[in-house]
C-alpha cells in the first residue's frame, strides 16, 4: 500500500483492535506510504446518554438528545493531540490537528475529530 484513507472508521475498534490493525496497516505499507486517519474527538455526543469508557476502551452511545437516531453504537474517543499521536506513534508524523464537519444537528452537540497525517 502507498496510501491509506481511515477517515471516520478506526475509532470504532476496541484499544487493542486498534493497535493490531494499526500495526497491520503499518506492515503493508510501502517505505514512504502516508497515512490519512481520523479519530473522534472525546467531546462528541455529550449531549447523549454516554457510558464511562468500558475496559475495552469503549464508549456505549444510546440514542440522541432529539430522538433523531435511535441505534445504539460503541466509539473509543481521543481526549487529545497527545493521545492521537500516542495512537499513531508507529507513523512518523507529518500533520495532526482537529476540525469540525458541517453539524447541521448543531443542537445535538459538538462533532469534533482530529486528523492525523503520518508516514511510514
Amino acid at each position: 500500500m502507498d496510501f491509506i484513507f481511515a477517515n471516520q472508521s478506526l475509532y470504532y475498534l476496541t484499544k487493542e483492535n486498534f493497535a493490531t490493525t494499526l500495526k497491520e496497516l503499518y506492515d503493508i505499507c510501502n517505505d514512504g506510504a502516508i497515512i490519512f486517519a481520523t479519530m473522534m474527538a472525546s467531546e462528541c455526543y455529550d449531549l447523549y446518554q454516554k457510558s464511562k469508557p468500558l475496559p475495552n476502551g469503549l464508549t456505549h452511545i444510546q440514542g440522541t438528545p432529539t430522538n433523531r437516531m435511535s441505534e445504539d453504537s460503541y466509539i473509543r474517543f481521543t481526549s487529545d493531540i497527545d493521545e492521537l499521536k500516542a495512537d499513531f506513534r508507529l507513523f512518523e508524523p507529518l500533520y495532526w490537528g482537529d476540525y469540525t464537519p458541517i453539524n447541521l444537528y448543531n443542537f445535538e452537540g459538538s462533532s469534533r475529530h482530529f486528523i492525523f497525517i503520518g508516514r511510514k
